[in-house]
């Protein structure tokens, strides 16, 4: 995650907005976030 611009994108500002204000807000179909748990799972073991 260090290499990809997207994660380079994240500032200490951003996080703690995102943290006391709790925005901006995600929705995720059930149906889905379901599916994801196993693959988020995996790239949390490998980091």
């Amino acid at each position: 995650c260090n290499e990809c611009q997207y994660m380079k994108m994240n500032t200490l500002l951003k996080i703690y907005n995102t943290l006391k204000y709790e925005w901006p807000s995600v929705e995720i179909d059930p149906e889905v976030a379901k599916d994801a748990v196993k693959p988020i799972e995996r790239m949390l073991e490998l980091s």
